[in-house]
């Protein structure tokens, strides 16, 4: 089952999705990018997440990708997706502009993520391992067997 799709904003994966507090359940969207170099679930702005009214967690160690340490305070939040809504932790940045969501974001929602030159899918972890069976339990011959689309290139049959 498709659970969403996204597109490329200035050239990065990117994702809507709705966000809000565990207590304030009255959600806002956001454009976010997907990044799979970062490990959270969340990661965007202080001055975007104050009107939420996120409550606070707490403080978490993150390393950046050129190994510095730092400290940043975390809070926990309610984002959704078509149907699905998750609780997850946010990473409170107080000097980026750009909302990231991270591998733990698509780990809590169980999605397989799929880039292609014209857009983003993401897919229901139990449709993804579906349609893996499905073409495992394909056999070569079968597969061979089956007609060709119109226009495809076939290698020319030995005598």
């Amino acid at each position: 089952m498709l659970v969403a799709t996204g597109f490329f904003d200035n050239g990065n994966p990117s994702l809507k999705f709705q966000l809000s507090g565990v207590f304030n359940q009255t959600p806002v969207e956001f454009t976010a990018i997907i990044d799979t170099g970062f490990t959270g679930f969340i990661a965007m702005p202080l001055i975007k997440a104050f009107p939420l009214g996120l409550p606070l967690f707490g403080t978490t160690q993150v390393t950046l990708a050129d190994g510095q340490t730092q400290t940043k305070l975390v809070a926990q939040a309610r984002a959704t997706i078509g149907s699905q809504t998750k609780i997850g932790i946010v990473i409170l940045e107080p000097s980026s502009s750009d909302i990231l969501i991270g591998m733990d974001f698509l780990r809590t929602f169980k999605l397989a993520l799929f880039v292609t030159s014209t857009g983003i899918v993401l897919l229901d972890e139990g449709a993804f391992e579906k349609m893996a069976r499905d073409a495992a339990a394909t056999k070569p011959e079968e597969a061979a067997a089956k007609p060709k689309p119109a226009g495809t290139l076939q290698a020319p049959q030995k005598p």
